[in-house]
């Protein structure tokens, strides 16, 4: 555990940075990376490596990586293509330790890329340096406040999930759902073209991250793919890994070749595979996301039958058509709760799954604390959900502190479907979050998280049972 975390350690935890390419110009990548790194807050020492200019910002520039008197970990190349192999050598005679590299125009493009690729290679394995890229947007550590990379995003929010993506652009966009999830995250990494080190380097490092619970994965294709299933079943047993892949039809198995130079291979044999390792893949790439929200935040599902609980009708016929079409079963209320809840309704409704409260649920929020209480009894449950339209109306009071009360009195999931505009915001969800109740704002991706979470823990018990 130690070495491959020690190992690492001078990449994710770096105790200076270098960025050979550090630019004043703010369309260049060299400015982006250095705002990026400040943004984040990061607090080792910087050196901006450009031969023409004295300073970059606060910064003193140095001509060369090799003028820098002190000792570095990580440096950033931003580069054109033709300028990076030199820049690898002299990092090499510098001995750093690791190296992000952004210029695309290697292996993915052809086979004079490919042979630079294979010298860069060549040169960082005898050295003893770690690539990350080339072809990437970079690699984050929200706990060492280091964004290596050129997205600034100004402070990374820390949370448990970490992502692995091929891809820089769908990487930004699983960010930008974990911002707008009100999610923080552990560590990034775009791994682009994997020159010396591969998805499943990665997953070890964060099997032994001990800020690491969620791991998400977005996969183009893979070179060495029996390698790295071995890798992803160990880390499977003890972290949560969720994958998203590419290459489902003939069209995007092409596409994945000539953006990173890998090989998509067989869907079929790739799907089978992750079920046996017991990795979960999701459909929609925003599902990892939702589905990592749901594991991390929820307690592991004894069994898979749904109950919701609802004051309107509209939002939960829409999340028990996406449950079946996920095949996930809807509880079958027992007569008992279904007693129950009559005696608790004020006025008189007819009880079956979901169970509408109606309007009076606006008058009586209480109501949502009082049956669902009921509803988690019954042994024909396994998990609630409880939706809510708060819609546009501020005055009336969200059942939040009900819902907690509930989620503290059972060791059942609860999910909160607080069904309204991304625009109007709901102060509770932090609250219900961190409380354990998993908050979503619209049908489909609360319908899609628990059924992703439902069966990531299926495979869990039946990885048990084996």
């Amino acid at each position: 555990m130690l070495d491959i975390l020690k190992e690492f350690e001078p990449v994710f935890s770096p105790k200076s940075v270098a960025i050979i390419g550090a630019s004043r110009n703010p369309s260049k990548l060299g400015y982006q990376s250095l705002k990026a790194l400040i943004e984040a807050g990061y607090v080792g020492k910087i050196y901006p490596i450009n031969p023409n200019a004295e300073n970059v910002g606060e910064y003193k520039s140095y001509p060369s990586i090799l003028d820098v008197p002190d000792p570095i970990d990580l440096v950033i190349i931003s580069l054109p293509p033709n300028g990076v192999l030199d820049a690898v050598k002299e990092c090499a005679k510098k001995r750093v330790k690791g190296l992000v590299i952004f210029a695309s125009g290697f292996k993915e493009l052809d086979e004079q890329g490919a042979q630079t690729e294979r010298e860069m290679v060549r040169i960082c394995n005898e050295a003893g340096i770690k690539i990350i890229g080339p072809n990437t947007i970079g690699m984050m550590n929200a706990y060492s406040n280091l964004n290596a990379s050129f997205a600034p995003i100004g402070k990374l929010p820390k949370g448990n999930i970490s992502i692995i993506s091929q891809s820089g652009g769908m990487g930004t966009t699983l960010l930008s759902y974990i911002i707008e999830a009100n999610l923080g995250f552990s560590k990034y990494v775009g791994v682009g073209n994997r020159a010396n080190v591969e998805i499943a380097d990665i997953l070890l490092y964060l099997r032994d991250d001990p800020n690491t619970e969620v791991i998400c994965v977005f996969m183009e294709g893979l070179d060495k793919a029996r390698e790295f299933l071995q890798v992803a079943k160990k880390v499977a047993r003890e972290k949560a890994v969720l994958i998203y892949k590419v290459g489902k039809t003939e069209v995007s198995n092409k596409a994945a070749f000539s953006h990173t130079g890998s090989l998509a291979g067989s869907y079929h044999l790739y799907k089978a595979a992750f079920a046996q390792a017991g990795i979960l893949e999701v459909i929609e790439p925003s599902e990892l996301v939702d589905a990592a929200k749901a594991i991390s935040i929820l307690p592991p599902a004894k069994g898979d039958k749904v109950a919701l609980i609802t004051h309107t009708a509209g939002p939960s016929l829409v999340i028990t058509e996406v449950l079946e079409r996920y095949g996930i079963e809807m509880s079958v209320l027992s007569e008992e709760t279904k007693r129950r809840i009559m005696e608790s309704v004020p006025i008189g409704i007819t009880v079956q799954n979901p169970v509408d409260l109606t309007g009076v649920a606006y008058v009586f929020s209480n109501l949502y604390g009082v049956v669902g209480k009921i509803i988690l009894e019954d042994e024909n449950v396994d998990a609630l959900i409880a939706v809510y339209t708060p819609s546009f109306q501020p005055e009336i009071s969200l059942p939040a502190k009900e819902l907690i009360e509930i989620t503290k009195a059972t060791n059942k999931p609860v999910i909160a479907a607080l069904i309204s505009p991304n625009t109007y915001p709901i102060e509770e969800q932090v609250e219900l979050e961190k409380n354990g109740v998993a908050v979503y704002r619209n049908p489909e991706r609360t319908a899609k998280a628990m059924a992703n979470y439902l069966k990531y823990w299926k495979l869990k018990r039946n990885q048990v049972q084996k």
